[in-house]
């Protein structure tokens, strides 16, 4: 595993139409393939950057996420909207170690007349194979 905290994300639409299935990648042209979904960043990173990798099918619009462990509840803190380039950050502390649950938003280029959200891929910020 290589010290990042930028990941890029392949999402097609699932076989049965109704989610994102997603592979993602430590670099851009999606050569490089992360074992699994947990994606490692260095604790004092202070975000995990997902960007939409090459090829994708599906445009990234956004995430939801919470810290494992807490209570789920929706505020404006743990959404993230994608930007232009399909780039969104995940905030993460750096004061210590916690786990996040993520959800990403994704939809057809160019018309969103479909929404698909992923599977939960956690983000670590510390206990990886740096």
């Amino acid at each position: 595993m290589s010290t990042t905290s930028i990941y890029y994300v392949q999402a097609f639409i699932s076989e049965d139409g109704l989610y994102a299935d997603c592979s993602y990648f430590y670099d851009k042209a999606a050569k490089l393939p992360v074992a699994g979904s947990t994606l490692a960043i260095p604790t004092e990173a202070g975000a995990c950057t997902i960007q939409q990798a090459d090829d994708s099918d599906l445009m990234l619009l956004g995430a939801s996420f919470k810290t494992l462990g807490h209570a789920p509840v929706m505020t404006d803190s743990n959404f993230s909207a994608a930007d232009g380039q399909s780039s969104l950050d995940v905030p993460m502390p750096t004061s210590s170690v916690v786990t996040k649950g993520v959800v990403l938003l994704f939809s057809n280029p160019g018309t969103v007349d479909g929404l698909y959200a992923s599977a939960d891929p956690e983000i670590t910020n510390g206990g990886g194979d740096f």
